[in-house]
């Protein structure tokens, strides 16, 4: 039996660790380990392999929702199923769990169904399931056995399908929290973070493989692409926490991704910013400043060509906006009622 096999139960609570083991054990997980301390579990985690950790409603030394971002934080980007089970309902400890990286959510008083059906779903989650995984896992054989072109061949595929996958996981899940749909909420994150684990994975392997064939330059180009997929690993995390403040304020706002958006541009996050407010067009097509506001992030991504696509957007829906009219003139150097068809032109000195 490897630690994989094991099922870690993290509580201060006696009473509860018995009760979740004995459902845990009708259910076929008989091999059960228990944590206490918070802090101790994160570090075992973070040394040892560990595929599901359920924290049962309290740990001694943190918070919950402090408890799981630690979790994620040290196995960022491996697949560990981290189950809540918890009798707070409130809405916002709801949100700070998801926030945090949960995968599973199970409410007191809960059946044993309830809790079945997580496990299942811990099962499903796992990325060794999945096609683009089991391709990854089987480049590092060919890799160890000295057999680099095929696991580039091979690697090289599983990276030629990047796409916006990831994002699209991500803004369903910031969708779902709007709704009120935590477990449709949760699921979309965690389909998130699996392709970004994916892509850095193959890279990783990409770079090895060119390592062994001594091909200096592309090892060092699949490194750096792996940097950029943790780096977007970090922001997607950082995205999720900012939205989830949103929702707990503003969840009747008009349009939350515009506020997203606005958010993440004073966060710097621009292309963030961009994915939020094409997420708000979807919702309001015909606020004009929702356009506006995604000029403003594309100008400020180094996009001017497609800035003024929106600015032209915003002044169609309202020619008397102010603020669009300043940025037109800025953009072509000319004013929109003299031209509405004007080109981008580069200020003068640039």
């Amino acid at each position: 039996m490897g630690m994989t096999d094991l099922v870690f139960v993290a509580t201060s609570q006696d009473a509860l660790f018995q009760e979740t083991r004995d459902h845990l054990s009708t259910l076929g997980y008989r091999n059960c380990a228990r944590f206490s301390s918070g802090k101790a579990a994160v570090e075992f985690i973070k040394y040892n392999p560990a595929r599901t950790i359920i924290v049962d409603t309290e740990v001694e030394d943190l918070s919950m929702a402090e408890f799981v971002a630690a979790l994620r934080e040290v196995r960022q980007a491996e697949f560990l199923h981290i189950l809540v089970i918890s009798s707070d309902r409130s809405e916002g400890f709801v949100l700070g769990i998801i926030s945090a990286g949960c995968s599973g959510l199970v409410l007191r008083p809960y059946t044993r169904p309830a809790l079945e059906k997580h496990m299942l779903q811990s099962e499903k989650l796992a990325p060794v399931r999945d096609a683009d995984r089991e391709a990854v896992d089987q480049a590092s054989t060919m890799i160890a056995q000295g057999r680099f072109e095929d696991a580039i061949g091979d690697l090289t595929l599983v990276v030629s399908q990047e796409d916006e996958q990831a994002s699209q996981f991500f803004f369903r899940g910031c969708q779902h929290l709007v709704e009120k749909k935590w477990s449709d909420a949760i699921r979309a994150f965690n389909q998130s973070l699996e392709r970004n684990q994916t892509f850095i994975k193959a890279y990783e392997g990409l770079a090895k493989a060119y390592l062994g064939k001594n091909d200096i330059d592309r090892y060092r180009y699949c490194l750096q692409k792996a940097a950029e997929e943790y780096a977007k690993l970090n922001n997607f995390s950082k995205v999720k926490k900012i939205f989830v403040e949103i929702v707990k304020y503003d969840v009747n706002a008009p349009n939350p991704y515009n506020t997203l958006g606005i958010r993440l541009r004073q966060e710097k996050q621009y292309k963030e910013a961009i994915q939020a407010y094409f997420q708000a067009i979807e919702l309001s097509p015909k606020d004009e400043n929702i356009h506006y506001n995604m000029a403003k992030a594309y100008y400020c991504d180094a996009q001017p060509a497609k800035a003024l696509e929106c600015i032209r957007l915003a002044l169609s829906l309202s020619p008397e906006h102010l603020e669009a009219l300043k940025m037109y003139r800025m953009l072509t150097g000319i004013s929109w009622e003299d031209n509405a068809n004007a080109p981008f032109q580069p200020p003068q000195g640039t």
